[in-house]
């Protein structure tokens, strides 16, 4: 799993009055048997049936549709419906949604077993009919609500990435970019908003289906999020390290092969960005080392530093 890095990006905060991102009905969404739901969400207030990313339809009399609702005791629902079964709501249990906090959220189908997870970690599993996801009624996608014919159930927080699969993700793919934004063409993705534009009232589908929403009355604001874009400030720390290394390769053969030692490695790279006079001591001990293993001629081992 990525390691989690705080950085401050634009957010839709939703007010739990009347908020919400209205997707519409379109081919993609219908999804037939295989599905994940993702979302990042800052969760203020609980209450059940809130919906964060919703089709649901459900009148008792009438039900259908997808979606990761809040079940009213600190955790989620993962509601699907299948032809062959009233529909699931598979709730992730008690306290595992803390409020005022963010948290990934995710729920799949494989035609199997419904599973939940949050933050990567499956909090529920059920076993479900081996049957196709059921539309009938038809019902519009919602970002920040949950609302049918009869019913509405406003989300109050941040929401951010939500992510629609028609394949059914595992666990270790649903870590694998858990703290990542995506570029909106991974296999599978029929759905991706990571809103974040920071302004206007439309929130743009970056898969090739392009299925924009509109948003109603929900503000932008800046905030503190624990996911990175796709070019990371880890990234670019890595390539930094990369290029300080091979910089000192081309002029020093004796550190690269002591760079093939594992257990020198990590020891290695912390000098290579040091600054002060202890790296110094460091490397002086390491040509030393160096000059007492050599077996045929080579040149000197070097190492030069300038303080400004």
């Amino acid at each position: 799993m990525t390691e989690q890095t705080e950085s401050l990006q634009s957010v839709l905060v939703f007010d739990g009055q009347d908020d919400s991102i209205n997707l519409g009905k379109k081919p993609e969404f219908k999804i037939e048997k295989e599905i994940t739901l993702e979302a990042w969400v800052y969760c203020q207030n609980q209450r059940r049936r809130t919906g964060i990313i919703s089709n649901v339809f459900d009148t008792t009399a009438k039900e259908s549709g997808y979606g990761l609702l809040l079940d009213g005791k600190s955790g989620i629902f993962f509601a699907l419906k299948t032809a062959s079964q009233g529909i699931y709501y598979v709730s992730s249990k008690v306290d595992s949604l803390k409020l005022n906090q963010w948290h990934h959220l995710a729920g799949t189908y494989d035609g199997k077993q419904i599973k939940v997870y949050i933050d990567g970690v499956e909090k529920a599993t059920k076993a479900a009919s081996n049957s196709l996801i059921n539309y009938e009624p038809e019902n519009d996608l919602y970002i920040g609500t949950y609302k049918d014919n009869n019913e509405t159930y406003p989300f109050q927080g941040k929401i951010a990435e939500v992510r629609i699969w028609k394949v059914a993700r595992t666990q270790k793919e649903i870590q694998n970019n858990l703290y990542q934004r995506l570029r909106g063409n991974e296999p599978g993705l029929i759905g991706y908003w990571p809103l974040n534009e920071g302004s206007n009232n439309i929130t743009h589908d970056r898969t090739t289906n392009a299925n924009h929403g509109t948003i109603n009355s929900a503000n932008w604001e800046q905030s503190q999020v624990p996911f990175a874009n796709p070019q990371s400030h880890d990234l670019i720390v890595a390539k930094t390290v990369t290029t300080e290394k091979e910089t000192t390769l081309e002029l020093n053969p004796v550190e690269q092969k002591l760079t093939q030692n594992p257990e020198q490695a990590k020891e290695i790279e912390k000098h290579l960005l040091a600054t002060g006079l202890e790296d110094y001591g460091f490397w002086w001990q390491e040509m030393l080392k160096a000059q007492a293993q050599k077996t045929e001629p080579d040149k000197p081992f070097r190492r030069g530093r300038i303080w400004a």
